[in-house]
């Protein structure tokens, strides 16, 4: 598992695979076992595939962030995940198990969406660094309506007086100009890959636009 978590940092699409096992790695089990097996596999029968980087003209950071509510299903926490690019390929990408236990879709995304606009702060403070300043503010792409809607809008509801000091926060990155969140379809929700179990024709799907492809 040492060696796996240590590639994955290469290998994006087995990101969501050995995050899940890694959390056995105390009690592991000859099913645990098996299941690491099977993505060594998968890794040799991938062994030429890579990220492959492309010359931009158009220079511009973006994200795309999800989340899988209550997915773990031993104490109902869900997990985050993102992914950073500048319109060649994915660069920068996370998957992590929350520390609190969100009651709502809407809670976890802008959980999710916390983790992600500290990332994309981050990131643009070593592009100013690097003379490589993002002058408009980062894309951040995400699937889910209701977080869209309570971002933008200014009055609270009762279903959301519970996490408001993120919802703060969020907003006032996004009126500084930073970030702006906008919407996506499902389908294009890239981070799908990272959070949860897909079907073969999916996962090859988001894999390629993840940036990870075979290499000749």
């Amino acid at each position: 598992m040492g060696c796996l978590m240590y590639f994955r940092a290469t290998r994006s699409n087995i990101t969501f695979a050995v995050n899940l096992l890694s959390r056995f790695m105390h009690y592991a089990s000859e099913l645990h076992f098996q299941a690491t097996k099977k993505i060594v596999r998968y890794i040799k029968g991938a062994i030429n595939c890579s990220i492959k980087f492309s010359h931009l003209h158009n220079f511009m950071l973006h994200d795309y962030f999800d989340n899988n509510w209550a997915g773990f299903v031993d104490d109902i926490k869900s997990t985050t995940s993102y992914c950073f690019s500048f319109g060649s390929r994915m660069f920068s990408w996370c998957l992590r198990k929350q520390d609190v236990i969100a009651q709502s879709t809407a809670e976890i995304e802008y959980i999710a969406a916390i983790t992600a606009v500290n990332q994309a702060i981050w990131i643009k403070k070593i592009l100013v660094d690097l003379h490589m300043d993002q002058l408009e503010p980062t894309r951040i792409y995400v699937d889910n309506q209701t977080a869209i809607s309570f971002a933008n809008n200014h009055v609270f509801h009762c279903k959301i007086r519970h996490f408001k000091i993120k919802l703060y926060f969020f907003r006032e990155v996004q009126k500084e100009g930073d970030v702006i969140q906008l919407s996506c379809r499902t389908n294009d929700q890239i981070v799908d890959v990272l959070t949860k179990a897909l079907s073969k024709a999916n996962f090859e799907e988001l894999k390629s636009k993840l940036g990870v492809c075979r290499c000749h």
